[in-house]
């Protein structure tokens, strides 16, 4: 008879933690692989546009199964953001994080502490530029329950920042019926947006600074600031960034054209913010 020995539990938490291991391993070469394809080769001499968010525009709802096996992508609305600027993904407002952008983009961010109002209000006032998408009432579809901090926010958690630089969030209500479904079209210039449960901006109390100037049109969705020698753009509303509200459907997802301009005000605004500043103007 020919004794065999089993294994010990030494051995099997070696091998489980090799496994462990190996898979953490992949995931950080698909993770490094995806980041540094979306921002080095496409867009290497374009600006670097910051984007700190709790929507699920990168990482989406997936989880490190789908990672692994790289069945998840980033969103329609982070890939048509790399094609135009080289987007780093920011997790900290901080003075040095700053020093390294050309733009910020905020949609719908996790709320500040005291000290990143702080570093984010003075890179501004030194020339830089931010745009800000906050939303009083986000009503994105989610996987996460109520309360699960993966979970996008239901509303923006910036009031700090605004009442600083004289303007105050609001959610209107009466002002849009919209569709049984909540849907609202809104012609903003010479774009035709769907949004849901939009916000409005307005005066509040006076502005920081003498030099701190808000502009708002286009019905209270638009505040265009100059703070200092830098700007800010404020649109109050995140929700137009969902794919459902823009995407094209039928014939159109073939062609690959849009139902809405949505993500086309979003670019442009962008491209203005960073060739120009904010200019504030009147709009109506």
């Amino acid at each position: 008879m020919i004794l065999r020995a089993r294994p010990s539990a030494n051995i099997r938490y070696i091998l489980i933690g090799a496994a462990l291991l190996l898979a953490l391993i992949l995931v950080g070469v698909f993770l490094t692989r995806d980041h540094a394809g979306a921002n080095g080769r496409e867009n290497k001499g374009q600006p670097r546009l910051g984007l700190m968010t709790t929507l699920p525009l990168y990482w989406g709802e997936g989880d490190i199964g789908e990672m692994v096996q790289q069945s998840a992508a980033p969103s329609e609305v982070y890939q048509r953001l790399n094609a135009k600027f080289r987007v780093q993904l920011v997790d900290a407002i901080d003075p040095k994080g700053l020093q390294s952008l050309h733009m910020l983009l905020l949609a719908q961010s996790r709320a500040l502490a005291p000290k990143e109002f702080e570093a984010l209000d003075r890179w501004v006032r030194r020339g830089g530029h931010v745009m800000i998408m906050a939303d009083p009432a986000l009503q994105w579809d989610s996987e996460y329950p109520l309360g699960d901090k993966r979970r996008p926010l239901f509303t923006s958690m910036l009031s700090p920042l605004f009442g600083h630089w004289g303007v105050e969030l609001i959610l209107p209500i009466g002002d849009d019926a919209g569709s049984a479904d909540g849907k609202i079209i809104k012609e903003i210039g010479e774009w035709s947006v769907q949004t849901v449960t939009a916000g409005a901006w307005q005066r509040a109390g006076s502005a920081s600074a003498a030099k701190d100037v808000c502009a708002i049109g286009y019905g209270g969705l638009v505040a265009e600031c100059k703070i200092g020698r830098g700007s800010a753009l404020l649109i109050a509303d995140a929700d137009l960034l969902n794919p459902v509200l823009w995407q094209g459907s039928g014939v159109r997802a073939v062609s690959g054209t849009d139902d809405f301009d949505n993500m086309a005000f979003a670019e442009s605004n962008l491209d203005r913010l960073w060739s120009h500043g904010a200019e504030p103007k009147s709009r109506n």
